[in-house]
């Protein structure tokens, strides 16, 4: 029997209320794309915001543990499961070319909570600010717009205090599903509440906003399907499965955005623990050219070539633009877009990739790439780039914490300014305009800002991981791309590279932890 293999599909973890179980095992692709993804679900219906976590004492809802470690993705000592690094965990990764990455979980909570609200409401109204939907009624009793909310965010607050908790425990590929639109037909609004449709619908925006100002502060997308699915502020009647629930086709439109959003936020997701124990099975370097170090994790010096060779890593001018052609990945880290507003950035040519291989592979590049680290490191991106006069001052973005990981910078020409502070913001130093010089930093314990007020800056954006023992030293162009997720596994499919890759993956054989 002849057996066609369709490929591996990437987990997206669905947690929460009855709103997961329309995704339940839905094996598909986005547009334009060959990945396969898979929806998991666990239907928790005791789990309210209210009672997700206990913050005071940083517990969760034994209901919630019991589902991520279902899901394998809790191990029995509460350990997140991708910071493992004993034998099954490696082996099992490198055996099934598989990175090891945070999973990908949608949390959909805080419909419950609303209907807590909601039978309070039966002779209430109140009026939403910039309502343009819903109106009031006048006949009904009213109440302060302002107390509403804050018993609203007084419900919803141990969830997004336990969003916090997660996020810091690991899970940084997290994501939360907004409260689903509401129905226009006050009998269907009738048979789940006794409130009319536009109490129901009014409370349920106080919800998602509150939802999407939190998930934004703490860096967590909010999948926002209220716009493709709603007409005059309802739920339109093909997404409307029985008043209350969405329909699959309304879960194609939040699959998509929940890809999209995997794609597009990826700073800061990459695996620490896999990072750390990859900087700790590299090479060792030895350091034999003194370097200037202005603060702690801050290495400066001066690459030994002429200016004229320097300048020629330059791009043409019309080649810098705002995005470059290699498309946003799941498997890569990128920096928040807001990290490079102002910055252009140019594809580097191949004899331009293979000069900075020779000026950073040895002498002086390779003392400054090493200056606070022992252990050897690699190119993971290069990136010519170019940041008008005039322009705001960009602060590039910052790492929660170390891992392993380096940014650098050298400067190519200009007259503009770039600078390293302390994390507290106090200026340390000022790098010089000389051509040439070369200024590497921890993005989690320096702020490094280019700023053009007094003339443009020509540089070069780089990115440093831990080189694979076995791997040569290498300067690679990987679009906007830092580093990737998982430093053991992981595609290069589209990106250039000094010398160049064998093949469209790169997989490296960790060590098991003793």
């Amino acid at each position: 029997m002849a057996v066609t293999l369709l490929g591996t599909p990437s987990p997206i973890h669905l947690i929460g209320e009855s709103h997961t179980l329309i995704f339940r095992n839905l094996l598909f692709r986005t547009a334009g794309s060959e990945q396969l993804f898979q929806t998991r679900t666990r239907y928790l219906p005791h789990v309210l915001a209210q009672n997700f976590c206990d913050p005071a004492v940083r517990a969760f809802h034994q209901d919630l543990l019991e589902a991520f470690r279902a899901e394998e993705l809790l191990r029995p000592d509460l350990s997140p499961a991708h910071h493992s690094l004993d034998g099954s965990t490696i082996s099992g990764a490198w055996m099934e070319k598989r990175a090891v990455v945070a999973p990908a979980v949608v949390l959909c909570i805080g419909d419950l909570d609303i209907h807590h609200l909601l039978s309070q409401f039966a002779d209430y109204d109140f009026e939403l600010p910039d309502d343009a939907h819903y109106g009031v009624d006048r006949d009904k009793r009213p109440v302060a717009y302002a107390t509403i909310r804050a018993q609203m965010e007084k419900l919803l607050s141990p969830f997004t205090e336990g969003l916090r908790l997660l996020r810091a425990f690991g899970f940084t590929r997290m994501l939360v599903h907004c409260v689903p639109p509401r129905t226009p037909d006050d009998a269907a609004t009738q048979r789940w509440t006794k409130v009319h449709k536009s109490v129901r619908a009014k409370l349920t925006v106080i919800a998602n906003q509150f939802l999407a100002r939190e998930c934004a502060a703490i860096g967590i997308p909010f999948i926002d399907v209220w716009p493709e699915l709603c007409k005059d502020g309802y739920l339109r009647p093909e997404f409307d499965l029985d008043g209350t629930h969405l329909t699959v086709a309304a879960a194609q439109v939040a699959l998509d955005k929940i890809v999209a959003s995997l794609r597009q936020h990826t700073w800061d997701a990459h695996n620490v623990a896999r990072y750390q124990h990859a900087a700790a099975q590299a090479p060792r370097h030895a350091q034999a050219i003194a370097v200037e170090r202005p603060l702690p994790g801050v290495s400066i010096g001066q690459l030994d070539a002429p200016t004229q060779t320097l300048q020629s890593l330059e791009a043409s001018s019309g080649s810098y633009r705002a995005l470059p052609e290699l498309a946003s990945r799941l498997d890569w880290v990128s920096a928040p877009a807001a990290s490079r507003a102002a910055l252009l950035t140019a594809q580097p040519s191949e004899e331009q990739l293979a000069l900075a291989a020779q000026l950073l592979g040895q002498g002086a590049g390779q003392a400054v790439l090493h200056g606070d680290v022992d252990y050897a490191m690699t190119v993971s991106s290069f990136r010519p780039s170019r940041i008008a006069a005039g322009s705001a001052p960009q602060l590039l973005a910052r790492a929660a914490q170390s891992s392993g990981v380096r940014k650098a910078v050298l400067r190519l020409g200009g007259a503009g300014v770039i600078g390293f502070a302390s994390i507290a913001g106090e200026t340390v130093h000022v790098m010089s305009a000389t051509p040439g010089t070369l200024a590497v930093y921890d993005p989690a314990a320096t702020l490094c800002t280019v700023d053009p007020t007094l003339g443009d800056i020509s540089l070069v954006e780089i990115a440093l991981m831990p080189l694979a023992i076995g791997h040569p030293f290498r300067v690679v162009w990987s679009g906007l791309h830092e580093w990737p997720l998982d430093p053991f596994q992981y595609g290069v499919a589209g990106m250039a590279a000094a010398p160049p890759f064998d093949g469209q993956q790169v997989t490296v054989r960790a060590l098991a932890m003793a």
